[in-house]
């Protein structure tokens, strides 16, 4: 029986090694993007007791979450920033930058005195510290999943791509297990004086170690074909906007449910568990851990099942997973116990894992290599800062304003119904040339995007 040769197999010597090599380039990246952001949402509670007056714990509270939603609000900066850089210039040297920005705006937090030393100036320097990372953190995974997917084997980039996404999880679960660890070694006095920073200053060599990683890379075969030819863009995210609003729309959407469900789980569930369910703040975060062990193994599956059905059954069965089982999911936890916690959590993460799956892959190839970096940027961005950032602040406003605790998971399965529609509408990508994307699914007629899968 003969044997089919695709694009990849007819790579060059090496490129297999180069693949490897730049998806833990890649992944590096986005572990330290995520630890930091994932602390921030972990030490809320005690963000809140030192760097705002103790007059009024709940509004203290809302500050600590309302500057963690403010940390987004400058990510589009950041991603139309590095995005433009990205496509000009190149992906390596700008994700190197972003990373090295990354890590100081985390470590200035950990070094940060508090209210009780300088006032007021404690949580202006605590917002400026987060605008730092909002910035920065705007060019990290849209730049980190193109560098990837642009050295993936063609027929393999949903798995890819869906590694590359775990890579985000895994932080959260390593930044909940240092957050407990502390927690329960120290003493309320000693965590409250010292212990708390340790978490954030460990992103200082975290950071370090990436920067070494990524400036061993060359840029991507993709790009630099694109260098090569003259035909990089003087205006890429202008170009995006102009030619590819629709897939603008689409990746917004995929990327606004999985943006709000993911700092719900990651940035809102510990205190949730802890203030409005009353179990302790060592089960809250072992339970985060547990439920997103899932996505871990959940994500690579369905991210492989793309690569063998299509983006759209996956992102389909996402959406519809979070409008049918977010509701469920809060008010299992209602039972106040571990299990409950897990259970109650690992509905949410398991519907995250098959949206974010379809979404990694989806995001980089509705767009050409010469307006990727720019076009997933903008739509991931503008997604993640109206939606993703402000989804912990919104979850504790409705609870406040409705005085029902399955107000979250409501508000979770409203977005996944919306987007069941967006992707009903969107095109599928899974056979689409990723060097063209579009443009040639256009050309031949083929919105459902049946083409060779190269490069």
């Amino acid at each position: 029986m003969g044997t089919t040769v695709t694009p990849d197999m007819a790579r060059p010597r090496g490129a297999a090694r180069m693949a490897r090599k730049a998806l833990a380039a890649g992944t590096v990246g986005n572990f330290v993007e995520w630890y930091e952001w994932a602390i921030y949402g972990f030490s809320a509670p005690i963000i809140a007791t030192l760097f705002f007056p103790k007059v009024d714990t709940t509004a203290a509270l809302l500050a600590t979450f309302g500057i963690y939603g403010v940390g987004f609000l400058v990510r589009p900066l950041g991603g139309f920033f590095f995005g433009h850089l990205g496509d000009k210039i190149g992906r390596r040297n700008v994700l190197s930058a972003v990373l090295l920005l990354m890590g100081a705006g985390t470590t200035i937090i950990g070094l940060l005195p508090v209210y009780g030393q300088i006032g007021l100036l404690a949580p202006l320097l605590l917002l400026v510290a987060r605008l730092i990372q909002g910035f920065s953190a705007g060019g990290e995974f849209p730049g980190a999943n193109s560098f990837i997917l642009e050295y993936a084997p063609a027929e393999r980039r949903g798995f890819w791509a869906a590694i590359s996404l775990s890579s985000t999880v895994l932080p959260t679960i390593v930044g909940a297990l240092t957050v407990m660890a502390f927690t329960s070694l120290l003493s309320p006095d000693a965590y409250a004086t010292w212990g708390w920073r340790v978490p954030y200053l460990i992103a200082a060599p975290m950071a370090i170690v990436g920067l070494w990683i990524r400036l061993k890379m060359e840029d991507t075969p993709a790009y630099r074909e694109v260098a090569a030819t003259d035909t990089v863009e003087k205006l890429p995210l202008v170009r995006a906007i102009k030619e590819y609003p629709k897939e603008i729309a689409y990746a917004l959407a995929f990327s606004t449910l999985t943006g709000v469900v993911f700092y719900i789980v990651s940035g809102y569930f510990v205190t949730f568990l802890t203030i409005n369910v009353g179990i302790p703040q060592t089960t809250a975060l072992l339970s985060t851990v547990v439920a997103y062990s899932l996505f871990l193994i959940a994500a690579p599956v369905f991210g492989l099942l793309s690569d063998r059905v299509g983006r759209k059954p996956v992102l389909y069965l996402g959406s519809a997973t979070l409008a049918v089982l977010s509701v469920p999911a809060f008010f299992i936890t209602q039972g106040a116990s571990l299990g409950s916690a897990i259970l109650g959590q690992a509905l949410l993460v398991l519907g995250l894992s098959i949206t974010g799956a379809g979404m990694a892959v989806t995001q980089a190839e509705m767009f050409p290599t010469r307006v990727r970096y720019s076009g997933a940027s903008f739509a991931y961005n503008i997604a993640y800062a109206v939606f993703g950032g402000t989804a912990p602040m919104m979850c504790a406003f409705l609870i406040a304003q409705s005085g029902s605790k399955l107000a979250p998971g409501i508000y979770i399965a409203v977005l996944a119904v919306v987007v069941f529609f967006f992707v009903r509408a969107a095109p599928e990508t899974y056979k689409v040339s990723l060097s063209q994307g579009p443009e040639r699914r256009r050309r031949s007629g083929d919105a459902d995007g049946q083409d060779a899968a190269t490069f």
